[in-house]
């Protein structure tokens, strides 16, 4: 993961010019210091600061800074400050998906008072970067997590809450990583398929060994990435719709992109383009199958090599977890597919 050097040269101009300021100032003068108010949030402390201290700072020692300042980010974006008003749902939606899970495999909550970094940083907008790439969050150190694109959460949008989970479990995986690393047979299981422009790639990430496409960033993200889709998508999605559902994909070498359409891509049901004035001669919409126009000569890509290496990855992340701090994997996957199950009703 990347570590971000924040140069706070901003706070340098600040003293410069509060010290001209006071220089200047006549004794009669009063200097009112406020809070910083570009995020438009009240000065002093407020009623979501209260709620954020009984939620996460009193019993977990987790500081939210929702109040804006730009410093806190890498000064080459360009983001805007969270709505005071999604801070809280956020932030109760988030220890429901992540610190309760972990609460309930454990038995207590002394493992994340002990290894939840000390600050969540909030940004309103995602953060993202020249190539065009977006990022939602941004470890440091094992401190602080970043968190971006706040103002688009929404509790009752389980995809929106499905993508602050697999965001936060990336990101504390970095932190549980730093803190104990995990063992380097990992990162020789595909060592000659990481790519530093794994983003405009076109193979299917499987076909490597990769749960997703940005897993090919690096091992340190392979790792978090396996950890939070794993968790994110639960047991019965990650066995029986990404590693079957792979096995459907036309292989791109015998059909390349933009010459067929998928019907039903579950089904591994697909048509040629060139097709389709045929089937639309036949084809109201209202017959249950277009089966005779699906491709017949498609032929399924051979995934096997990719999901072996997928599943080595598997069983080091779950020995490690056990290993490194006694926790049951596939358990605590359980715990959060429970959890983001009560979060979403």
């Amino acid at each position: 993961m990347k570590t971000i050097i924040k140069i706070r040269n901003g706070k340098l101009i600040l003293l410069v010019l509060i010290s001209i300021s006071i220089f200047s100032c006549k004794k009669s003068d009063k200097l009112t210091l406020q809070d910083n108010y570009l995020g438009g949030e009240t000065s002093g402390k407020t009623s979501l600061d209260a709620a954020l201290y009984n939620l996460l700072v009193k019993p977990y020692n987790i500081e939210v800074r929702y109040k804006w300042d730009q410093s806190q980010f890498d000064m080459q974006y360009t983001l805007v400050p969270p709505r005071a008003d999604k801070v809280l749902p956020a932030m109760t939606t988030l220890k429901k998906i992540w610190i309760d899970p972990y609460n309930a495999e454990t038995g207590s909550d002394l493992f994340m008072k002990t290894n939840t970094p000390k600050q969540l940083i909030l940004a309103g907008s995602p953060i993202l970067t020249r190539d065009g790439n977006e990022i939602n969050g941004l470890a440091e150190g094992g401190l602080d997590i970043l968190l971006s694109d706040i103002n688009s959460t929404d509790p009752k949008d389980a995809a929106k809450v499905k993508d602050l989970l697999h965001l936060i479990h990336h990101e504390f995986t970095h932190i549980l990583n730093q803190k104990k690393a995990y063992t380097t047979d990992f990162n020789l299981i595909t060592s000659s398929d990481y790519a530093a422009d794994w983003y405009i790639s076109s193979v299917n990430p499987l076909s490597l060994g990769f749960i997703s496409g940005y897993a090919r960033k690096e091992p340190v993200e392979d790792f978090a990435e396996m950890v939070s889709w794993m968790l994110t998508w639960g047991k019965d999605y990650y066995e029986n719709v990404y590693i079957k559902q792979g096995l459907a994909i036309p292989d791109p070498a015998l059909y390349p992109a933009g010459t067929y359409n998928a019907y039903s891509a579950a089904a591994g049901q697909y048509y040629k383009k060139s097709d389709l004035p045929a089937i639309n001669k036949v084809y109201d919409f209202t017959t249950a199958s277009i089966a005779p126009f699906f491709i017949k000569e498609l032929v399924k890509p051979d995934y096997s090599a990719g999901i072996a290496k997928l599943r080595k990855k598997e069983a080091i992340v779950v020995a490690y977890f056990k290993s490194a701090y006694n926790i049951d994997f596939y358990s605590l996957q359980t715990n959060v597919q429970k959890s983001l199950a009560n979060a979403t009703k």
